[in-house]
């Protein structure tokens, strides 16, 4: 696969990278998942829009198991993104008006850009901040001992309005 590609020409010649690609080849990801063998398929596809603007869409999808945060157990993700892109040069950017692009986001050109980092940024982005089973799946179970504790300030409202 083609690591680094330059965003702009890749964007005005239209071209496109398909590939799957292991967990294990994301840095950032290796510590959120359990099994790194597990892999997400790409599309990277560069053309310009309506205004002769660079852009990017990049598609995503996979499934791979993260931990949950409440029974540390196995947590099946899956994923399904897809994302544009505008790619600006770096003295375009201070002009960029949003509202022109709500369906983008601004990325700037490149001659080197990680195809790799794109596709992780995107992932992490969308993972969940603590990713956890549904109540009625997840195996943590509340022990006698924690249902049972009696909290130190339950009945200070009574207390204080006893008067």
């Amino acid at each position: 696969m083609e690591q680094h590609i330059d965003n702009i020409d890749f964007s005005r010649k239209s071209r496109e990278i398909r590939d799957i690609i292991r967990l294990s080849d994301f840095k950032r990801l290796q510590d959120l998942c359990l099994n790194l063998e597990d892999s997400i398929t790409f599309v990277l596809r560069g053309f310009e829009n309506k205004h002769r603007e660079a852009c990017l869409e990049l598609s995503i999808e996979g499934k791979f198991d993260l931990i949950c945060q409440r029974c540390s157990e196995k947590l099946e993700h899956t994923i399904f993104l897809k994302s544009g892109f505008l790619i600006k040069e770096e003295t375009q950017l201070t002009d960029f008006q949003v509202d022109d692009h709500a369906d983008y986001d601004l990325i700037e050109g490149s001659a080197k850009m990680d195809v790799l980092s794109l596709i992780e940024d995107e992932i992490l982005l969308s993972m969940p901040g603590a990713p956890k089973h549904e109540n009625d799946k997840c195996r943590y179970k509340k022990t006698d001992d924690v249902l049972d504790r009696t909290h130190p300030f339950a009945d200070l409202k009574q207390k204080l309005y006893k008067n």
